[in-house]
């Protein structure tokens, strides 16, 4: 069974690699005399961007064709390349680099005379590559587990390389970079892709708890929520995203009847919706990320009270649910004694209020707008 799983995995990814070579670049060109800006990010969705499917699978895709249009926009030719694509950078005279590495360190070095903005994801990759190996660390000696590290992210001199930062996230997420680094940064709010408009969650009598949680079970502490909740029989964890076959081999003996591990879910589905109508708190104790990551937006949006650590969180959380000191089962037992301590009254009105700040805060169109003002601000200086 285990050669064949590994037969299927590299099968999907030889289609995953022929598909990213065959859209690699993307070339939008407005006119022969406009300047050139090179984008390291996404290109999927340019070939795409009528796919809702591929819409709904992140933010980040809308987001990458608002920022290929803001460019547009401002009178630059864009050439998009997938961030990880091997082809070689192309001969063109940027004038603004602008993406994700590595090649966006890989065209910075090609044009060092051009403006370079490293758009910054995710927290500083030195903090995210600790927190991973002591998380993993923990998992493997309490379980007597041999999982790997997972998502290391490769040293890279993006920040070193860059005049400036956009970071999706936080002063939180600030905090992870070198002092030296972080006058270049700036922050902008991320979207969010659920298409729900404002819908008045009611309270959950069940008052089951919910996490959802893209790839990378260890970083997002997952194993530290089924510790919590096989601890606490009499409460219930909604677990939504893909669980990892290893992961969960060393997990299993701890998944009681109440830890549902649900796997990956539409967020637009009404299957993910009737799992939300049963709860009133996220639970997020992830240990790195680019500030409030979209699980915890999209929840905040559908009405859910988050309980986050830092490095989830924005600034200000605390008017809006529980901000954990750190990712551990002491802060978890501490958030849900908080979340214990309210009433219906007094759920249904925070939820509400999350309901509201998602909605006037992480929008699209608030997303285009604080991006074509900061890249209009640079332009106008240089």
């Amino acid at each position: 069974m285990r050669t064949l799983y590994i037969v299927i995995i590299r099968i999907f990814n030889r289609i995953k690699n022929v598909y990213r070579k065959r859209h690699s670049t993307f070339i939008w060109k407005i006119s022969d005399t406009a300047e050139w800006v090179y984008i390291s990010y996404l290109t999927d969705i340019f070939y795409y961007p009528n796919d809702n499917r591929l819409l709904s699978s992140h933010q980040n895709r809308r987001e990458a064709l608002i920022i290929a249009k803001v460019f547009n926009q401002l009178g630059f030719n864009i050439y998009i390349q997938d961030h990880a694509s091997k082809k070689e950078i192309p001969k063109i005279k940027f004038s603004i680099i602008f993406g994700l590495e590595p090649n966006f360190c890989n065209a910075c070095i090609a044009n060092p005379q051009s403006i370079k903005i490293y758009y910054a994801t995710g927290a500083y990759y030195e903090h995210q590559n600790k927190q991973i190996q002591k998380m993993t660390d923990y998992v493997n000696v309490t379980y007597d587990a041999h999982i790997p590290y997972q998502r290391l992210v490769t040293p890279h001199k993006s920040i070193e390389l860059a005049d400036y930062i956009l970071q999706i996230g936080s002063s939180y997420t600030i905090l992870t970079y070198p002092p030296i680094c972080q006058s270049k940064i700036e922050l902008i709010h991320q979207s969010s892709q659920s298409k729900d408009c404002y819908l008045k969650k009611k309270y959950a009598c069940d008052n089951e708890y919910f996490c959802m949680a893209s790839g990378g079970n260890i970083l997002k502490g997952i194993s530290l929520l089924i510790e919590y909740f096989y601890n606490h029989p009499e409460r219930t964890i909604n677990i939504v995203g893909p669980i990892d076959k290893l992961f969960y081999r060393s997990m299993k003996r701890k998944i009681s009847p109440n830890i549902k591990l649900w796997g990956f879910m539409d967020i637009n589905s009404d299957e993910l919706t009737a799992i939300i109508d049963r709860c009133n708190f996220l639970i997020y104790p992830s240990g790195s990320e680019g500030g409030c990551p979209g699980a915890v937006i999209n929840s905040m949006k559908k009405g859910l009270i988050p309980i986050v650590t830092p490095w989830a969180a924005f600034d200000g959380i605390e008017e809006y649910g529980f901000l954990m000191d750190t990712w551990s089962i002491d802060a978890i037992s501490m958030g849900v004694a908080w979340s214990l301590t309210l009433d219906p009254v007094k759920i249904e009105e925070m939820s509400c209020k999350c309901q509201l700040y998602i909605e006037y805060n992480y929008g699209i169109r608030q997303f285009e707008n604080e991006f074509f003002q900061y890249i209009r601000k640079i332009i106008s200086v240089r």
